[in-house]
């Protein structure tokens, strides 16, 4: 029965994960007429940013107390930030053009920002000074 619960819950919130980037999609092609499908890797780069930020933080023995409000800043300025790169020096440049050629290219710049996570943040975790630092503060 408690397995049987476990899985339902994590069900519900893997679903609750998807009907974010759903509405982040159908958010932004309503308003913006652009198929964006790179958003993901904003939620990806905040995601991570905030996993470095969290353990940067209790390496240095701060208290817990600013821990969740330290994640949920980071992850929405690096989100943010990056989207606001990809829009003004990428998306800018195909407005007005046929929806194939967005999407291709919001692809394109998806894949790119992926490896980028790769790069900075390597592909297996380690447990050297702080098991959520990327490999460059870990020096």
């Amino acid at each position: 029965m408690l397995t049987t619960f476990s899985i339902l819950i994590d069900g519900l919130v893997y679903a609750a994960y998807l009907f974010i980037v759903a509405v982040g999609l159908t958010l932004i092609f309503g308003v913006m007429k652009i198929l964006n499908v790179a958003h993901g890797s904003f939620y990806t780069f905040g995601a991570y940013g905030a996993a470095t930020a969290i353990g940067i933080y209790f390496d240095r023995g701060l208290p817990a107390a600013g821990g969740f409000l330290l994640m949920a800043v980071s992850a929405m300025v690096l989100g943010l930030a990056i989207g606001l790169i990809l829009e003004r020096c990428v998306i800018r440049l195909v407005y007005g053009r046929d929806e194939v050629v967005m999407v291709l290219v919001t692809y394109a710049a998806f894949l790119i920002l992926e490896d980028v996570v790769i790069l900075v943040w390597d592909r297996v975790p380690t447990r050297h000074i702080s098991r959520c630092s990327p490999p460059a503060i870990r020096k």
